[in-house]
């Protein structure tokens, strides 16, 4: 026999059927996550070309750093901070007066880059290769056009070694086409279009510089498609066979470097010299008990003391040079 409902079961029974689709839609609205966008700051790289061009200045960063200790002879640690995307107005808006503006051209690809130094650290390297301890500390000012002479071999060992780690993806032929310190003056891209600036930090003596490289995205867009995962393998060191490691340590035992030691130095005027005879005596510049210096290669690299060694003359190696001396004798 079928059972009569009440009416407050059927009562309950309406509002049960009315919930389950408000619960449903609910949970449906939930599911849907919804990304805001940003007009004005487009992601016109994805993620994965974003990681290629890191794996490239990765490297890039890697070699100028070995290169700036070798020329400044100084520690110098160059890394890459990150990789971010703007417009050029925003770009331009942030950028400070005066600047060391490089523009930059590329062989195969239409449009320009741009390369931002630091005017402190190019006054720094000025010092340095003029002869000079070089001060970090030193106040951003414009650069003259003596200093952009002094500089230019460092500018184009930037582009020569930025050229050698993008050839592994793509030939940029980059080259030098003009050099600003104020911003205005600098139109690479119209005020909407996209950059990727790829931000360095150049830290040397405790002090830290800034450098960028800024590419427009119209720039790199016809080669977007070489940025994969490909290109990252590609760009991986690969590995050094066991048989080669040996190859290059045979070689460098059978080097040959030139190694000597001064015993002491001094200076007479030519009068002197022309007046000098037998029994004369010179007053050098060391004392017996001073350490003489070890030149290798023509750099004063460890400091030694004179003896014997059975019946040929000898010195012995009693430290190696430190840093600031380094400096002091260069």
């Amino acid at each position: 026999m079928n059972k009569i409902l009440s009416q407050d079961e059927i009562d309950a029974l309406l509002q049960t059927v009315s919930r389950v689709p408000e619960e449903e839609a609910v949970a449906e609205r939930s599911a849907l996550e919804v990304l805001l966008y940003d007009f004005k700051h487009p992601e016109r790289i994805s993620k994965e070309q974003i990681r290629t061009l890191r794996t490239i200045h990765d490297s890039f960063a890697r070699m100028f750093a070995t290169y700036l200790s070798t020329n400044l002879r100084s520690l110098v640690d160059v890394n890459l901070l990150s990789i971010d995307q703007v417009t050029f107005s925003e770009y331009s808006l942030s950028l400070s007066v005066p600047n060391a503006l490089y523009i930059l051209k590329m062989e195969h690809l239409d449009g320009k880059a741009l390369l931002e130094i630091s005017p402190q650290f190019l006054l720094f390297v000025v010092d340095r290769l003029l002869g000079g301890i070089g001060d970090p500390e030193v106040e951003a000012r414009e650069i003259s056009l003596i200093e952009q002479n002094v500089v230019q071999r460092i500018v184009e060992a930037i582009l020569r070694q930025m050229n050698e780690v993008w050839s592994q993806v793509y030939p940029l032929g980059t080259s030098l086409d003009g050099f600003e310190t104020d911003p205005q003056f600098v139109q690479i891209a119209r005020p909407s279009d996209t950059l990727a600036i790829i931000f360095f930090d150049i830290r040397i003596r405790g002090a830290t510089f800034t450098m960028n490289v800024v590419f427009p995205y119209f720039v790199l867009e016809p080669i977007m498609s070489k940025l994969s995962s490909q290109s990252m393998l590609a760009l991986t060191a690969r590995q050094i066979e066991e048989g080669e490691k040996d190859v290059i340590k045979d070689r460098l035992r059978v080097s040959q470097i030139g190694l000597r030691t001064i015993l002491a130095e001094t200076s007479v005027k030519v009068r002197d010299f022309i007046d000098f005879t037998v029994d004369d005596l010179l007053k050098l510049d060391k004392r017996t008990s001073e350490p003489l210096g070890i030149l290798v290669g023509n750099r004063l690299k460890f400091f030694g003391a004179p003896g014997k060694l059975g019946l040929r003359r000898a010195v012995k190696v009693v430290r190696s040079i430190t840093p600031d001396e380094e400096l002091i004798y260069e």
